[in-house]
């Protein structure tokens, strides 16, 4: 999962610990959600693969594919958006264009699992997956129609400039999605709150994504909420 050097004692709701039995508790902070690491690393990242499969087909409903799409991923973490992003382009066409899906993290485990968890379409030449930051993306300007972002946000290093960078790859009237768990809102509960001043996570009300999205250069940009607490920052470049 994209980040930079942040803490790997995190809350269930950004992709942590609360609600975990103790084994995958202790694998959760063993692994460092922030930049997933070893043994432990590659079991959170499975774990998450499955955990994530609601959240994000819930949030890839808000968008439309089209045949022969170029979509990134980043921080592609365990691979299973990558397969999901694939599967929807797919279903897009008639199989005449063929698309493309990369994935891209900065944690070489990750990278390692998001290979593994697509090894056919990465040998079929439908993906490939990148180790590299969100800060210094390593494409040509408007590669991609599509740029997604699950569950990672919350440690980018610095988010308007890193948003920039991904404004640049996307081409005109392409889409960015970022996917999230929790947003700043009423009544959100005080230990979340706690640990998302306590290691200065990047959480913010629906109003403040849409604001940090626009000054980043997208030229549109809209929240989709659901009853479960969760977030998809919907934007057009």
């Amino acid at each position: 999962m994209e980040g930079e050097g942040q803490t790997n004692d995190r809350v269930e709701r950004e992709g942590g610990v609360a609600g975990l039995d103790d084994h995958e508790r202790r694998v959760t902070q063993a692994g460092n959600p922030a930049r997933p690491e070893g043994s432990f690393g590659a079991q959170m990242l499975r774990r998450m693969n499955q955990s994530h499969e609601g959240l994000t087909n819930w949030a890839l409903d808000f968008l439309s594919f089209a045949p022969g799409d170029q979509a990134l991923d980043v921080g592609c973490g365990g691979g299973a958006t990558m397969g999901r992003l694939g599967r929807r382009i797919a279903a897009a066409g008639d199989g005449t264009l063929r698309g493309h899906v990369t994935g891209l993290d900065y944690s070489e485990v990750s990278c390692e699992q998001s290979r593994l968890a697509n090894a056919e379409a990465i040998a079929e030449g439908r993906m490939d997956v990148v180790c590299a930051s969100v800060a210094e993306l390593p494409f040509a300007d408007a590669s991609f129609d599509v740029v997604t972002t699950v569950e990672s946000f919350y440690f980018w290093p610095d988010p308007e400039a890193n948003l920039r960078e991904v404004a640049r790859v996307i081409r005109p009237v392409g889409r960015f999605l970022l996917v999230a768990d929790v947003y700043l809102r009423e009544g959100l509960d005080s230990d979340t709150l706690a640990n998302i001043r306590r290691y200065d996570l990047t959480v913010l009300s629906p109003e403040g994504y849409e604001e940090l999205v626009l000054r980043a250069g997208f030229a549109s940009c809209r929240c989709h909420l659901s009853d479960e607490g969760w977030i998809a920052v919907d934007a057009v470049r």
